[in-house]
């Protein structure tokens, strides 16, 4: 049952990616200068985004403590993927 909480959270990840990309550039190009205000803020944005799709899967799903300890792991994994993605396109 943890199949569309892994596709949601890939389509969440993309859609960060993309966000960061593209918001990076428009920084960049517009107010250089405020560059690390908007990485800061994303990192921010990110990390919540994850801690809530994690706490509403073990709210509303989750059945033993084996499928939430495989669930969060997963989602670490897709995070720490997400990050060098995201610092790999733009650095």
């Amino acid at each position: 049952m943890m199949t569309p909480w892994i596709v949601l959270a890939a389509v969440l990840y993309t859609l960060l990616i993309i966000i960061w990309v593209k918001g990076l550039g428009a920084v960049q190009k517009y107010q250089p200068d405020r560059a690390v205000t908007f990485y800061f803020i994303m990192a921010a944005i990110r990390f919540t985004v994850a801690l809530t799709v994690v706490a509403l899967y073990m709210l509303l799903t989750t059945h033993t403590r084996e499928e939430a300890m495989t669930f969060c792991l997963t989602f670490t994994l897709m995070y720490v993927a997400m990050v060098i993605i995201s610092i790999m396109l733009k650095h």
